[in-house]
């Protein structure tokens, strides 16, 4: 019944299921009293369901009550807490976004999850020493790091050290271990994102690289999947070096590789989300050769074939098996132009814009009618951020002031007609700003110009 109710996920509007669970939970403790003063070694003498009640109360907010039906507990015996009891209350910790009282919210909620996680952590470890049969294992420990990872550096301290002792992850210039218990799927994400939220974005990239280079039997190549190199690729664009680029599109072409050649298989295989992320860091790293070869990767098409010089009027596309030709999206088009512009050569962006025009200007602006609001919010903020790109681009392409020496283009008439589309897409979500509020259109800023640079294509 506990399992039942724990699938509810808006408890808002289900205030009477939230009394239903909390009228069993009354009902079953009075059922195990009843039980031990009959039996005292009856089988029934169990709390694992409780682990799911409190992920009802976590999901409810009632974060009062989780720790009353912990201490409600005995200390040692079949009914004190056990593993499912402490992995669900450092889960119920990591998912926290608010505080009850107003001491509590002098402080964030997440350094308040990771003060009682770290507390919790201490608990734990002292009733796995009074139970043999306690053992700690990577759901607690991957619940735990979770909780911890969004607190102060003392928290974030016991998180890597934790790491360090468990699961045998060590940073640069510690001797190695070998750690208590395999890495898995779970604790190796947590761990990576770990090294995100503390901002140690090198060390990220190590603890990947050594999981890469670990033997099978404690949790290695074969455990990565595409979210462990997401969270690589993030601390690459967050290390914003001069080499993240190249980086972040290495990863990649390993990631393919190891698609083919590897026992993690589809696992591994990149997405959407992938491909935007190494194009961040070529925008970010103005790296227009590296955005290039991670559009063709992506979608297929011959990169070449949009160059000055050799523009077909079909470019050539790679025939690829279901699911390998992605199609770009205004997120990923956005970054590309963005990484043309950042070069600073109009070649770059000339290429860019007839890759824009060939994938299709109504098709990348489209809308879609049955998007959430928070995906419709996500695909407004990049329909403007790619609409203004396009105009600031063209802005530099239809201007001879930039750069000298560029070869004639007779100024396409099809760029003309992608920046006044792109200028009415940017009406479009201004009007969309005034109806709908400033919360929901992110950003609706103006591209800047330099003054000798009007944009008379607009006229």
């Amino acid at each position: 019944m506990f399992f039942g109710l724990s699938r509810i996920e808006h408890w808002s509007t289900h205030p009477k299921q939230l009394a239903n669970a909390r009228s069993i939970y009354e009902s079953f403790r009075r059922h195990l009293h009843a039980v031990r003063k009959d039996d005292p070694g009856s089988p029934e003498l169990f709390v694992d369901p409780l682990a799911a009640y409190i992920k009802i109360l976590g999901d409810a907010g009632q974060y009062q009550e989780i720790f009353d039906v912990y201490y409600a507990l005995d200390s040692e015996g079949p009914l004190s807490a056990n593993q499912a009891i402490f992995t669900g209350m450092f889960q119920a910790l990591s998912s926290r976004n608010t505080l009850a009282s107003a001491s509590d919210r002098r402080q964030s909620p997440q350094i308040q999850n990771a003060s009682d996680a770290k507390l919790l952590w201490t608990q734990m470890l002292k009733a796995s020493e009074r139970s043999p049969g306690f053992v700690v294992d990577s759901f607690i420990v991957s619940a735990a790091i979770t909780a911890l990872s969004r607190g102060r550096a003392a928290d974030q301290t016991l998180a890597f050290q934790i790491l360090r002792d468990y699961l045998g992850l060590t940073q640069p210039g510690e001797a190695p271990v070998t750690g208590t218990i395999p890495l898995v799927t779970q604790s190796l994400a947590a761990a990576l994102m770990l090294c995100n939220k503390s901002q140690k974005y090198s060390l990220c990239v190590h603890f990947f690289q050594q999981v890469v280079d670990r033997p099978e039997k404690v949790g290695a190549l074969s455990i990565i999947d595409r979210a462990h190199v997401e969270q690589v690729l993030k601390a690459y664009i967050a290390l914003a070096s001069r080499n993240s680029a190249h980086n972040a599109l290495k990863t990649l072409e390993w990631m393919l590789r190891q698609e083919i050649m590897g026992r993690n298989g589809s696992k591994i295989r990149p997405a959407n989300s992938t491909y935007n992320l190494v194009l961040m860091a070529c925008w970010c790293g103005a790296d227009w050769n590296s955005a290039i070869r991670a559009f063709e990767l992506m979608t297929g098409y011959h990169a070449h074939d949009f160059k000055d010089g050799a523009v077909t009027s079909t470019p050539r596309l790679d025939k690829r098996s279901a699911g390998r030709n992605l199609v770009p999206d205004a997120e990923t088009m956005s970054f590309m132009v963005r990484a043309a512009l950042a070069s600073r050569d109009r070649a770059n962006m000339r290429q860019c814009l007839r890759i824009v025009d060939c994938l299709g200007i109504d098709r990348l602006f489209s809308k879609q009618e049955a998007d959430s609001n928070k995906a419709a919010k996500y695909r407004a903020f990049y329909h403007v951020k790619l609409a203004a790109a396009l105009i600031a681009t063209i802005d530099h392409v239809l201007t001879k002031s930039w750069r000298k020496g560029t070869p004639s283009d007779n100024q396409p008439i099809q760029w003309r007609e992608l920046g006044l589309r792109a200028v009415e897409e940017l009406k479009r979500m201004k009007v969309s700003q005034r109806t709908t509020g400033p919360e929901f259109i992110p950003t609706l800023e103006e591209p800047q110009r330099d003054k000798h640079e009007r944009a008379t294509w607009r006229m």
